[in-house]
C-alpha cells in the first residue's frame, strides 16, 4: 500500500469532494449535456476507484483504476468542449476552459499512480502535477465562472478571466522549460486567483447570505495567502535561493489553496442563491 502524504491526501480530495461540487457548478440551470449527465453517475465510481489505486502499490492495477478517473475527466472535458462552442461571455469560457484542462490532471494521476517517469519528471512533481491541473485549473475557472457570473463581464473580471486560463498551462510549461517562464507564470496565476478574491470581497459577499458569505470571505481570504507563497516558491526556483521549500508548499500552501480557496469558494457558491445578478441588471 502507498504511503499517504500530504500531497496524496488533498489530490484525493479532489475526486471525492472538489470535482463533483464544481461540476455541480459549472453547468447553469438549463444547461445539460449527455456528457455531464453521465460524467455525475460516473464521479462516485470513479472516486471510489481513485481511492482503490492509492490504496494499492503503484504498477498497472493502480494504474488502471486510476483509468476510471481518467474517464470521468475526459466526459467533463467533453462537456466544456461544447458548450465553448456557444460560450459569449468570458464567465462562461472561463468555465469550459477548465473543463478542457481537468483531463491533463487525470493523465498526469494515471501516470503517477503507474509509478513511472515522464518528460524527465519523478514523484512527487507527476502528482503535484495532477493535483495543479484539478485545483488550479478546472477548480479555479469554476469559481471563476461563478463570480463572473454574479459580478458581471466587466473589464476588471475580463482580464482576470484571460489570466486564470492562461496561468495553468502557462505554469506547467515554465516548470517544465523555463524557470523565468515559472515565475511569470506564478505571478499571472497569482494576479488572477487574487483578483477574484477582491471581487469576491468588494461585490459579492455583502450579497449573499451570511453562511454563504463567510465560505466565500473565507475563499478569499485563503487565496491571498496561497498565491504569496506560489510566486516566493517560483522565486526560490529561479534565483536557486529557496523561499519556500517544495515540503513547505504541500504542508501550508496546499492546504490554504485547497481547502481554504478552492473547497470553502465552491461551498460557498454552493450555498449561494444560483440566481445571483450582475448588480447592473
Amino acid at each position: 500500500m502507498s504511503a499517504l502524504g500530504p500531497i496524496e491526501i488533498l489530490f484525493l480530495l479532489a475526486p471525492l469532494a472538489v470535482v463533483p461540487l464544481a461540476m455541480r457548478l459549472s453547468a447553469l440551470p438549463t444547461e445539460a449535456t449527455a456528457a455531464l449527465w453521465l460524467a455525475r453517475r460516473l464521479q462516485p465510481w470513479g472516486a471510489l476507484a481513485v481511492v482503490a489505486s492509492f490504496l494499492r502499490p503503484r504498477g498497472l492495477l493502480a494504474a488502471l483504476l486510476a483509468g476510471v478517473w481518467l474517464a470521468v475527466t475526459a466526459l467533463v472535458a467533453i462537456h466544456g468542449g461544447q458548450r465553448l462552442l456557444s460560450a459569449r461571455r468570458a464567465a462562461e469560457i472561463a468555465v469550459s476552459a477548465g473543463g478542457l484542462m481537468l483531463p491533463i490532471g487525470g493523465v498526469w494521476l494515471v501516470v503517477s499512480r503507474l509509478g513511472i517517469g515522464a518528460f524527465g519528471f519523478e514523484e512527487p512533481i507527476i502528482l503535484l502535477t495532477a493535483v495543479h491541473f484539478h485545483y488550479a485549473a478546472y477548480a479555479t475557472l469554476v469559481l471563476a465562472g461563478c463570480v463572473g457570473r454574479a459580478a458581471g463581464d466587466g473589464r476588471a473580471f475580463r482580464v482576470i478571466a484571460v489570466g486564470a486560463v492562461a496561468g495553468p498551462p502557462l505554469l506547467a510549461a515554465g516548470i517544465t522549460f523555463s524557470p523565468l517562464l515559472e515565475v511569470a507564470a506564478a505571478a499571472v496565476v497569482a494576479l488572477a486567483v487574487s483578483g477574484l478574491g477582491l471581487l469576491t470581497l468588494v461585490h459579492i459577499v455583502p450579497r449573499v447570505p451570511r453562511a454563504a458569505g463567510l465560505l466565500l470571505g473565507l475563499s478569499s481570504v485563503s487565496a491571498f495567502g496561497g498565491m504569496a507563497l506560489a510566486v516566493a516558491y517560483a522565486v526560490g526556483e529561479l534565483t536557486w535561493h529557496p523561499v519556500v521549500s517544495l515540503g513547505q508548499m504541500a504542508r501550508i500552501h496546499g492546504p490554504l489553496n485547497a481547502l481554504g480557496f478552492v473547497l470553502a469558494g465552491l461551498v460557498g457558491w454552493t450555498v449561494a442563491p444560483r440566481n445571483l445578478a450582475p448588480p447592473s441588471l
